[in-house]
């Protein structure tokens, strides 16, 4: 990616929805964002064809991230997401990421490591 790509942002944290908006698109990025997992798969429907990378927050009220990537996947069979949770259970971690997620991030995490993780991509 080169910066002018389209992320979706999905969390249940106004704050880190905030914080990590004001980081990428400090970068260049189009940054769309989406306070949980339901509002996060209308965002997508409706800029699909705009949206490169997803990043999802695994734990959330509504959906948690599984849920959330199986409705993309209906949408979009090609959909990059990216898991990030501040949960620590490896084996958790693992069995989510095989689901289908691209990779997956540690919260808290810095500017410099986020971007990379999405360049990889």
């Amino acid at each position: 990616m080169n910066g002018k790509e389209a992320l979706l942002l999905i969390d249940d944290d106004d704050d880190i929805l905030s914080v990590t908006k004001m980081m990428l698109e400090g970068c260049g990025f189009s940054v769309l964002t989406a306070n949980g997992g339901r509002k996060g798969v209308d965002i997508f429907r409706e800029n699909t064809d705009k949206i490169k990378v997803v990043l999802i927050d695994l734990i959330m009220p509504d959906m948690d991230g599984k849920e959330v990537l199986r409705e993309m996947k209906k949408i979009r069979n090609d959909v990059k997401v990216i898991l990030v949770s501040g949960y620590n259970n490896e084996e958790t971690i693992t069995r989510f990421c095989d689901d289908g997620f691209f990779g997956f991030i540690r919260k808290p995490y810095d500017a410099e490591y986020l971007l990379n993780r999405i360049r990889t991509i």
